[in-house]
């Protein structure tokens, strides 16, 4: 019996791994935040209170109107940059297959646009340009370029996929096998992995809804039919179920946010390095 399960994942630790491992478990506690942040404004939408941005902008204004608010933008900066430099590294180092890397690599970018703006933000208050008008733009591009059609149709049906994916997941707690279970209580384990399903759940319809929605800009080429993140929160309160689905949505992103809270303790690690 292993009495000293740290060695099993720390023994060859490559190069900088320990910088790497803590970057990334800050990034991984800034990514929970934000989607916690999101998730209790959505709540609020879909309660009736206010109207406020529901992506990463919104988030991004509500955590300045608190107190210490600038600190944690800058622990944000710190955050999405260490998640950059994390899957940075997984794209240049990974075993894994190259659509793997390449995924890797696409994240790396996207979470160092994050971090940018939101340093941006910190600095000098530019706000993240909207996640709607952000849909609606690269939607307009490619439904104006030869063949952006097709491809926006192709792009559409992917993200469909990886959103059935991501609930696929859920249901099969697969992302289980990231998590260094046997270093927690069982109560703990039920708990982060009830987490993990209902969080992993939300974040799966909602990436499914936004592909459906660019699919159907495409094949009516209208670039007002996609959606960003916050139009897609909106649209489950336009369901013949009002504003419960959105609340429903909203509690799993708040889950998502605790469960990558508890990814930044527990997230396995192979060669000194999160996995």
């Amino acid at each position: 019996m292993n009495r000293h399960p740290r060695r099993r994942w720390g023994a060859r630790r490559a190069p900088g791994a320990e910088t790497v491992d803590t970057f990334a478990r800050v990034g991984f506690a800034a990514r929970g935040v934000v989607y916690i942040v999101i998730g209790l404004l959505a709540v609020m939408v879909g309660l009736g209170f206010g109207e406020p941005a529901l992506d990463r902008g919104g988030a991004l204004a509500a955590i300045a109107g608190e107190p210490f608010g600038i600190l944690l933008l800058w622990l944000l900066v710190i955050g999405f940059s260490g998640l950059a430099l994390w899957r940075a590294v997984q794209a240049a180092a990974s075993p894994q297959e190259a659509g793997h890397r390449f995924l890797d690599a696409l994240r790396a970018v996207i979470y160092a646009v994050a971090a940018w703006s939101t340093y941006e933000f910190a600095t000098v208050g530019r706000a993240p340009a909207s996640s709607d008008s952000s849909a609606h733009d690269v939607t307009a591009r490619l439904l104006g370029t030869s063949g952006g059609r097709v491809l926006l149709i192709a792009l559409a049906l992917v993200v469909i996929g990886l959103g059935l994916a991501m609930v696929a997941r859920a249901a099969s707690r697969r992302f289980a096998e990231r998590l260094r279970t046997g270093w927690m209580t069982r109560a703990t384990r039920e708990a982060v992995l009830r987490l993990g399903q209902i969080g992993h759940a939300a974040r799966g319809v909602i990436v499914t809804a936004a592909g459906i929605f660019a699919l159907v800009a495409a094949l009516t080429d209208n670039p007002a039919r996609a959606k960003g993140l916050d139009a897609t929160l909106r649209s489950f309160a336009q369901t013949s179920f009002g504003p419960l689905v959105l609340v429903v949505v909203a509690v799993g992103l708040v889950a998502f946010g605790l469960y990558s809270i508890a990814e930044a303790r527990w997230r396995r690690t192979l060669g000194g390095i999160p996995r």
